[in-house]
């Protein structure tokens, strides 16, 4: 599973693929800790990889990553 943060026009928002929804948060590192926290959680309950993806002035960087 890979969650997205996201910055589009200064506005920072993490994208969970599993419910589809879209959460914004006030600052980046509020929306990356709430990312790392979700994958973490998910690669606990169910053992499958997951990746942070952190979008930003045109660049995609994978951040973290939880794996066996």
């Amino acid at each position: 599973m890979v969650i997205t943060v996201q910055c589009t026009a200064q506005r920072w928002s993490v994208l969970d693929p599993q419910t589809r929804a879209t959460e914004e948060f006030s600052t980046g590192a509020a929306a990356f800790d709430a990312a790392v926290s979700r994958a973490s959680e998910h690669h606990r309950r169910t053992g499958q990889h997951s990746t942070v993806r952190v979008e930003a002035l045109g660049s995609t960087v994978d951040a973290v990553h939880f794996s066996h």
